[in-house]
């Protein structure tokens, strides 16, 4: 596989994409300090695998992610490819069909991490595999650095061996091997596990299987209690179908007259309202015929005051009839007068002619007078007229108030007493709907109590119920955390158990050891045996791998009382060929007291002076480890020997030692973790937490008995809160029936109260109205009669002022008459009689045109008179058909209070019927919410029974089907039975109920976990058949290629230092799985000498060397070397350059240089120079 090309971008001072072709031969990579040239080294090691920051020259991965310039901005990922050309096809096989082959690394500044094998998705462990063996990777030669090459000198043998390992190919097997060695050693733990595992089943499948047996009883004994308890139930169910099928028929009975004597009921309510309203009728019947009755007294009255008034009337014209004639026959007899008067005048009428002029003066002034009086005794006859008129009406007027008085009155009365009564039917239905509403609130409250106690009942239940799941958690937790404890303890006391057995067997020990101190359990061997160092010395644990690495074996050492029993005990082995054992006597006083380095800074004290020594074995302890000093590390120790040279002991907490001779022992492993001294503190410990732990378990087991004891005091509880709240339940039905059957009533008696505050106060407002009505009556009555007398004051002075005025007129009339007369005379005497004459002439016809008046008059008094006379027949035979009609209204008027009557009697009988039927059907209600009472509790206890049974066994009441044969046993003799299965099952106690799945599992993980301990012992067995191939094969390869490069590197070392010798050597040749490489050199005109005292160059120089040596027994297939000739000088750089142009016909050889030389060995050169700061870029030039 020879490296093509390298691309990078983003990677370190290489921002932008970079590509380097590397061809065959020599390939040199110049430019000055900081330009990046060692970059490119670092991304082929980072590229092939490179994990530590520190070997790239950073603190954390992402610090080759590259950080930004002053002209360019940071980027977010660093990628790094790889190609090489596989035209050979030594690639590994799955990879040998590809011509190219292609390692891509990427990382992202998030951290995230990207490789690809040609550009396919991989792990970074395919990458490694890809490389191991070929010498090439981030670990292998074919990377040399500076600094590597100091490290190659300066490092321990062992780890020097890893560059032979890589050039012989075993690093792939060693990997393996080591793979193999922790898959063998967690199977071993696996194995011991499994062992303990299996043993704790057996002895749980022991203990299981009484338990599971024991729960198969209790299993059946409660398939039977929930049989009988099904059926039981069955029973109890029928029982409450029944009793709810005829609680149903008793309801639908008690409904059905409940119905009949409401309908009975309603048909007479209705009856009552219809009568009621047949009264109201009746009542405005009465009102219209009492109306109709004060009409026609009315008409009555006021037809006999016009027959008053008219016979008033006739009275007045027989008066003023009288007084004409009176005036006629007056008249008549001065008609005779004044003839002969006449005759009288005539002869005087020459006599009066003075006198003539002046009386007729006089006449014409009466006569004017006259006309006068008689004008205003004709507007007073008119007035007279119209205030008898007026004074008619008002009387109609005044007698028909006084009707409507007296009508308005007795229906005053009336309503009166109507008012009464509403106002005393109200009083007793309010004192009822106050009765009734302070029944219902009593009900109300009940209710309200009955329903807070349920809340609060169901409030206790429900922190019972999670008192109950928070105990029965806490008691499941307890008894798993018990669970736990056991498990705990039986695997302490397994592994207490097993390192007991251990220890008692001396398993580990050497054979002698353990075939002496078995003897001595069984008292057959020699007297004078004491025990072993390990039994009488101890360390705390931070000093256990310090006592351990220092005594190593020697723990297993035997205390003897003397040399004379160790013999014993040796001829012992020998005799039972029973192997080796060293003996220490228990009295030592030989032992040297070495100068101990205790005022060094590097020292923490003596390690006598840290561990404990059993009482009598001082002598024994000073003598293995009076020269033992702790110090702080191995670097501090190291600086101590250097520095003193002391000839003690040196220790390190972690187990390292030093020798006196300056032999450093360290590194981990299985010996120090598994000491004698560890496995007895592991047992000390075990003890110790097997103790606490069992201690512990009492107190757990108490705490459990505690929470079980709490559970059923919780269970008690929630059991009595579920019977008290059934027992509320009923209550709250019960009351709820009461408060329904009270809320009835309260409406009832409400729309009661209101339809007779709506009729009382319909009342009072007719009863206002007519108290108005009767105020305005008898306001109007007495501005009537009031007017009445002052229209009779007026008519009696008016008619007094017309009789003045009469006798006024008549006065003047006669004052005319005498005028009239003396005229005459006098014109008989002034015209000597005949003036007279003629005067008295006149007055004769002015008598004769009075007879005429007042016979005009007369006839007027005649005709007023007879229409006076037929009004008055006319209104008498009206008044008579009035006071018929009156005597008839009146008799239907009596007729329609005779019919009230009757409807009120009837009206009251169905009163009394509604009040005879209410209290049937109250009885009915209460005997129809008795037995709804009674059907709720037979439903609510269904329903609890459903409940219980849902609860218990998760079955539907409903759909439980229970076979009950007819001789089946009773409802008594399934309770004995029950109880019975109870005891039974209470007398069994605790009972583990998943002990049977338990057991069963048990048992089947036993025969799994006895599979896996067999496939754990072939595994054991495949590994370590595994192991032992590996190491064949990497001893082998190791010893070959050790060889090979042995002799290359005794020739290239005389080459490159123009003389002198040089060798590898073993440190352990017995042993080239882990032996160690040392180089051991010899410059020209030096003596042989240790490699660290070489100069830089000589260093330098042998390291090219044995690199060089490995390249030439397995060439890598490139090369780079990063200033590995700085250290040279021109004389060596030419043998340098001289070996790498003939190697670089096998491999590819890159140098990262500053020589000038070197450059010339060159067949290209690459110069990296950074044009911008901080960012590299790449120049090639081909040398020809």
């Amino acid at each position: 596989m020879r490296l093509k090309r390298l691309e990078m971008v983003g990677f370190k001072s290489f921002a932008q994409k970079t590509v380097i072709e590397i061809t065959p031969g020599v390939t040199a990579v110049v430019g000055p300090n900081g330009c990046g040239k060692s970059n490119i080294v670092d991304a082929l090691r980072w590229a092939m695998g490179e994990q530590s920051a520190r070997h790239l020259r950073g603190h954390h991965m992402e610090d080759v992610v590259f950080n930004g310039s002053d002209s360019l901005p940071a980027t977010g990922m660093a990628e790094v490819s790889i190609i090489f050309d596989n035209e050979d096809g030594r690639a590994p096989a799955e990879y040998s069909n590809f011509s190219e082959i292609m390692v891509t690394r990427r990382l992202f500044r998030s951290g995230e991490s990207e490789y690809a094998i040609n550009k396919i998705s991989c792990r970074l462990k395919d990458i490694v595999d890809l490389f191991l063996g070929t010498g090439v990777g981030s670990k292998a030669y074919s990377i040399v650095e500076q600094g590597k090459v100091d490290e190659l000198v300066n490092s321990k043998p062992e780890e020097r061996r890893g560059l032979i390992e890589e050039a012989a190919g075993t690093s792939k097997y060693k990997s393996r091997r080591i793979v193999a060695e922790n898959k063998l050693d967690r199977t071993q733990q696996n194995l011991l596990r499994v062992s303990d595992i299996v043993r704790e089943i057996e002895r749980q499948i022991r203990a299981m299987e009484l338990q599971a047996k024991k729960a198969e009883r209790y299993r059946a004994l409660k398939s039977e209690l929930k049989q009988k308890e099904l059926a039981f139930t069955v029973l109890q169910r029928d029982t409450f179908t029944q009793e709810i099928a005829e609680q149903e028929a008793a309801l639908a009975s008690v409904e059905n007259r409940l119905a009949g004597h409401l309908a009975s009921l309603h048909r007479k309510e209705a009856e009552n309202e219809a009568v009621r309203l047949s009264l109201l009728e009746a009542d405005r019947e009465i009102g219209l015929q009492q109306e109709n009755v004060y009409q026609r007294r009315m008409q009555i009255q006021s037809d006999e005051q016009k027959c008053e008034f008219f016979k008033k009337d006739l009275s007045q014209l027989e008066q003023s009839e009288a007084e004409a004639r009176a005036a006629l026959s007056q008249f008549e007899e001065r008609t005779q007068t004044l003839a002969q008067e006449i005759d009288e005048l005539n002869k005087a009428k020459e006599s009066f002619v003075q006198l003539s002029l002046f009386e007729e003066t006089f006449l014409l002034d009466k006569e004017s007078e006259l006309e006068k009086l008689q004008a205003q005794i004709r507007m007073l006859q008119d007035g007279v007229e119209r205030e008898k008129e007026a004074l008619i009406d008002a009387a109609n007027q005044i007698a028909y108030l006084k009707n409507d008085f007296l009508a308005k009155d007795k229906r005053r009365g009336e309503i009166s007493k109507e008012l009464a009564r509403s106002e005393a039917e109200l009083s007793e239905t309010t004192e009822s709907l106050g009765a009734c509403d302070e029944k219902r609130n009593e009900s109300s409250q009940a209710l309200g109590s009955c329903a807070e106690e349920m809340r609060q009942r169901a409030l206790e239940a429900a922190h019972v119920a999670a008192s109950i799941q928070a105990l029965s958690r806490a008691r499941q937790a307890q008894e798993k955390k018990i669970a736990a404890l056991k498990a705990q303890i039986q695997e302490n006391r397994s592994r207490l158990e097993s390192l007991a057995d251990l220890q008692k067997n001396y398993e580990g020990y050497q054979e002698g050891v353990r075939a002496i101190m078995l003897k001595k359990q069984q008292e057959v061997t020699p007297n004078g045996i004491y025990g072993l160092v390990a039994d009488v010395i101890d360390a705390p644990e931070a000093y256990e791998k310090a006592l351990t690495a220092v005594l190593g074996d020697r723990l297993q050492y035997i205390i003897v009382k003397g040399h004379q029993e160790g013999l014993e005990a040796i001829e012992y082995l020998k005799n039972q060929a029973s192997g080796r054992g060293s003996f220490i006597p228990r009295e030592l006083s030989r032992k040297l007291h070495k100068e101990l380095p205790l005022g060094e800074s590097e020292v923490i004290a003596p390690l006598i002076n840290v561990i404990s020594v059993k009482e009598g074995y001082h002598d024994v302890a000073e003598y293995l480890l009076s020269d033992v000093v702790v110090v702080r590390d191995l670097q501090a120790g190291l600086a101590l020997w250097n520095r003193n040279g002391y000839y003690s002991t040196l220790v390190t907490p972690d187990g390292e030692v030093i020798d006196p001779m300056g032999i450093v022992t360290g590194g981990s492993g299985a010996p120090l973790e598994r000491s004698v001294l560890t496995q007895r503190r592991r047992i000390r410990e075990l003890a110790s937490v097997l103790a606490q732990l069992e201690s512990q378990l009492p107190r757990e087991e108490r705490e459990s008995e505690t929470l079980k004891q709490e559970l059923d005091q919780a269970e008690t509880k929630k059991n009595l809160l579920s019977a008290e709240i059934h027992r509320l339940e009923l209550e709250r039905v019960r009351l709820e029936h009461e408060q329904r059957a009270a809320n009835q009533e309260l409406e009832r008696l409400t729309q009661s109260v209101r339809a007779l505050t709506e009729e009382q106060s319909d009342l009072t407002a007719t009863l206002h109205l007519v108290n108005e009505e009767i105020q305005r009556c008898l306001s109007t009555t007495q501005a009537r009669s009031e007017e009445k007398l002052e229209r009779e004051r007026v008519l009696a002075q008016k008619q007094t002022a017309c009789a003045e005025l009469r006798q006024a007129v008549g006065a003047a009339e006669s004052a005319v008459t005498q005028s009239r007369v003396r005229n005459a005379a006098l014109g008989e005497k002034r015209e000597n009689t005949h003036t007279n004459l003629a005067n008295r002439l006149k007055l004769q016809e002015a008598t004769a045109q009075e007879i005429a008046t007042c016979q005009t008059r007369r006839a007027d008094f005649q005709r007023r008179r007879q229409e006076i006379e037929q009004a008055l027949a006319h209104t008498e035979e009206a008044l008579l058909s009035s006071r018929s009609e009156l005597q008839k209204l009146e008799q239907q008027l009596q007729t329609e209070r005779q019919k009230y009557r009757g409807i009120s009697m009837q009206l009251a009988e169905i009163g009394e019927a509604i009040k005879e039927l209410r209290p049937l059907g109250e009885s009915c209600q209460e005997e129809k919410s008795g037995v709804q009472l009674s059907l709720a509790e037979k439903r609510l206890g269904l329903q609890h029974l459903a409940a219980n049974l849902r609860e218990k066994y998760d079955a539907d009441l409903d759909t439980l089907s229970v076979d009950l044969s007819e001789n089946g046993p009773s409802k008594v003799d399934l309770v004995s039975e029950i109880d019975e299965l109870r005891g039974r099952l209470e007398r069994m106690g605790e009972v583990n109920l998943a002990a049977i799945g338990e057991y069963e599992e048990l048992t089947t993980r036993f025969k799994f976990m006895n599979q896996q301990k067999e496939d754990l012992e072939k595994s054991i067995a495949d590994l370590q058949q595994t192991i032992v191939k590996l190491n064949r094969v990497c001893r082998l390869r190791f010893k070959e290629s050790f060889e090979a490069i042995n002799e290359k590197f005794e020739v290239i070392f005389p080459r490159l230092f123009r003389g002198g010798k040089a060798k590898l050597v073993l440190t352990d040749e017995n042993d080239y799985l882990e032996t160690g490489v040392d180089i051991v050199v010899q410059p020209p005109g030096k003596k042989l000498q240790s490699i660290t005292l070489l100069s830089g160059g000589e260093k330098a120089l042998t390291a090219v060397s044995l690199l060089f040596a490995i390249f030439l027994t397995k060439p890598s297939p490139f090369c780079f070397l990063d200033e590995v000739d700085a250290p040279l000088d021109d004389a060596n750089i030419d043998r340098f350059t001289e070996l790498i142009t003939e190697m670089s016909e096998h491999s590819q050889f890159v140098l990262v240089t500053h020589n000038k030389k070197s450059m010339q060995a060159a067949e290209v050169l690459y110069g990296i120079t950074m044009a911008e700061p901080g960012v590299s870029k790449v120049v090639s030039v081909r040398m020809t």
